[in-house]
């Protein structure tokens, strides 16, 4: 049965877990918003652009891929900046859940005994392989 004292205890938890998250999130969008303001994302997208063409990405997606390292959360609010079609979040949303943090996951796989180096490379081919295929049978621009 659901209680006051339960509803409370939740309330809390939920307000410290959006305060955590909103310590990656904030700087994500200021860092994001900075880089558009002093045209640092535009150059930054033209370099990219030729090879994110490949996943039907911007060349500001790359971006993503950055934020997406520190963690996912960082990546997901870089993409909420960044204007894109359904399409383009559809596939950037899909890689990006593949491939987060990949440095700090693989060093703790490689803790447990695992090859952290094969982790990332598969992981990073999954991603590449995805955003290529979900380019190519997604319907959109």
């Amino acid at each position: 049965m659901v209680t006051k004292q339960t509803i409370v205890r939740g309330g809390n938890k939920a307000v410290k877990i959006v305060v955590s998250l909103l310590k990656f999130i904030i700087p994500s969008i200021f860092i994001m918003k900075v880089l558009e303001h002093s045209g640092l994302l535009y150059k930054i997208a033209d370099f990219f652009a030729p090879v994110m063409a490949f996943l039907g990405l911007p060349g500001e997606s790359a971006l993503v891929f950055l934020f997406g390292q520190v963690t996912i959360y960082s990546g997901i609010a870089t993409m909420a900046v960044l204007d894109f079609t359904a399409k383009q979040a559809t596939i950037m949303s899909t890689v990006l859940c593949i491939f987060h943090v990949v440095m700090l996951e693989s060093a703790v796989i490689g803790k447990s005994g695992a090859n952290a180096l094969l982790n990332a490379a598969v992981r990073f081919i999954a991603a590449l392989f995805t955003g290529l295929v979900l380019n190519l049978i997604l319907p959109g621009v």
